[in-house]
């Protein structure tokens, strides 16, 4: 065999050597994706099942897992104070019939039309001119200026 004979042998060798490593690099590759993607599945199903126990025994003190589950009650209290400290900073309120997110004050939702109950109104002063909700110690309406009494009835005669 000559020397030309024997080194296009061993290149070829070697490339099929190479082709072989690099499919089998290729499959482990894939298998490893395979193994990623059902654990991920796996600890979804454990979430669910963890998510389901929770939901099943919140309200039942004598739960097995009765620490975790007030660790988590706790946790959505602390979440709720959040959000609600997040709301004050941007100055929206919550739209109590679709849940979309207003600017404080609104006199209607601007994502499902809603009429607002600002919290002036729901304690049961209004302007007499335009029936818009004011506080208990404002003197003018700030929706139409208006001069309003005061509200204990007297000062004015």
């Amino acid at each position: 065999m000559s020397f030309w004979d024997q080194l296009g042998k061993k290149l070829s060798d070697t490339g099929q050597e190479a082709a072989a490593k690099a499919r089998n690099f290729a499959e482990v590759t894939r298998l490893n994706g395979q193994v990623s993607d059902t654990e991920r599945r796996i600890s979804r199903l454990f979430e669910e099942i963890g998510q389901a126990y929770y939901e099943r025994h919140k309200d039942d003190p004598a739960a097995q897992d009765a620490e975790r589950i007030a660790a988590i009650q706790a946790a959505y209290a602390e979440i709720a104070q959040y959000r609600e400290q997040i709301k004050q900073i941007k100055g929206v309120e919550q739209c109590p019939n679709c849940g979309a997110e207003v600017a404080a004050g609104s006199a209607f939702c601007n994502a499902c039309g809603a009429k607002l109950v600002p919290p002036a109104a729901q304690a049961g002063r209004s302007c007499p001119q335009c029936g818009c909700p004011v506080a208990e110690d404002d003197l003018f309406c700030n929706s139409c200026g208006a001069r309003l009494a005061p509200a204990d009835g007297q000062g004015e005669g």
